[in-house]
């Protein structure tokens, strides 16, 4: 089965609904002939415009400010999640053969950690949908973030009947996560690296202000160290969150530079909005110096995270050979993250999907990695 856009399979069958209701015809109470086409439409277009406000709800709810933020992770509020859970499960009723309303939701259940909640509406699309190949590879991959091994091969089995070219996307995320797993983390900049190594920056949001935030001043120390100790090696800075004005790429940059770093050796990569689109950019902008390993520098509850989604992101524009590995800033200490909790390992889970291409919302306007 080909790769098709949820959005636009519904589309398609919101034309083949419009087709057969056309040309119909119905009487009036006075017995005068009246179009039911144009009844029909009145009614879809009625069905139509709730669906809109209620994903405009949506999407107030998610861009809403308040939130909660770590060195680690920045997610919306459980409450703010339950709202877009709840608007688009009611846009859904109404327009049951949209697939990527039970997928936004479904995203929403997992932003409130409740990922057995998530897998019923995966569920429910295969309910009408059964070979739809993303439905198939959520199920394989959040069936194997709760241990369900056998439920997560199941579902790769289906992914090979369905969708054989999904397969090795799929066994690439969870042999990257297996190795996030085991990854011992350091706060050590190494002494010796390949002469094709890069090291990239990953970048925290800024202050209302335009400032750099404690923990985006920590990573740029460690980075910092990294750099004197691989002083051929390029550096990709990525961040373009914008506040006052100011992007974290180029900050990031300007900082790096005053204390001694060559400007020629860094890029500024100033769109990223997410840890998913700094992987993503950066990868090109690793590609384009020719880079064969990276060394990723974040805050230690946040860099596995970062590492997995940028040897996800390679994997489309760098060698076969391509590696990676970390360095932490230490924002707690590591022998508390010798092993992801829950809550950073569903992060993770969930970046990579994103990374491979499965956005997490896909109901416009809210549109999200």
């Amino acid at each position: 089965m080909n790769r098709t856009s949820v959005l636009t399979r519904a589309v398609a069958l919101a034309a083949v609904g419009a087709v057969t209701l056309a040309g119909c015809t119905s009487t009036s109470s006075d017995g005068a002939p009246t179009s039911s086409a144009a009844s029909s439409s009145a009614a879809a277009r009625g069905v139509a415009s709730q669906v809109a406000a209620l994903l405009a709800e949506a999407k107030d709810a998610f861009d809403n400010p308040t939130r909660t933020s770590t060195a680690g992770n920045t997610d919306k509020t459980v409450d703010n999640m339950a709202v877009v859970e709840q608007k688009l499960l009611e846009a859904s009723a109404l327009a049951p053969y949209r697939a990527d309303l039970l997928f936004s939701a479904a995203s929403a259940r997992i932003a409130q950690k409740n990922v057995p909640g998530a897998l019923e509406l995966y569920r429910k699309v295969l309910a009408f949908a059964p070979d739809d190949d993303d439905a198939h590879t959520y199920l394989a991959v959040w069936n194997r973030f709760l241990g369900d091994a056998a439920g997560s091969a199941a579902e790769v089995e289906q992914l090979r009947r369905v969708a054989p070219d999904r397969v090795p996307e799929v066994e690439a995320l969870f042999a990257a996560i297996e190795w996030a797993v085991a990854y011992t983390l350091t706060d050590s900049s190494p002494r010796i690296a390949p002469p094709t190594t890069g090291i990239v920056v990953l970048g925290y949001a800024l202050k209302k202000d335009g400032t750099m935030d404690a923990p985006l001043i920590q990573r740029l120390e460690k980075a910092l160290e990294v750099a004197r100790a691989l002083p051929a090696a390029p550096i990709v800075v990525t961040g373009g969150v914008e506040q006052a004005g100011k992007t974290e790429g180029a900050l990031m940059k300007d900082w790096l530079v005053e204390r001694g770093v060559d400007a020629a050796r860094i890029t500024d990569e100033n769109f990223a909005r997410t840890t998913v689109e700094n992987a993503l950019y950066s990868s090109y902008a690793l590609a384009t110096k020719r880079v064969e390993h990276a060394i990723v520098v974040s805050s230690a509850s946040h860099v596995r995270r970062g590492t997995v989604d940028l040897i996800l992101a390679a994997r489309e524009n760098l060698p076969a050979t391509f590696t990676a590995s970390s360095v932490a800033a230490v924002d707690k200490p590591l022998a508390d993250l010798v092993t992801p909790s829950t809550d950073e390992l569903r992060s993770i889970y969930r970046d990579a999907l994103s990374t491979i291409g499965l956005w997490s919302y896909r109901s416009a306007p809210l549109l999200q990695r």
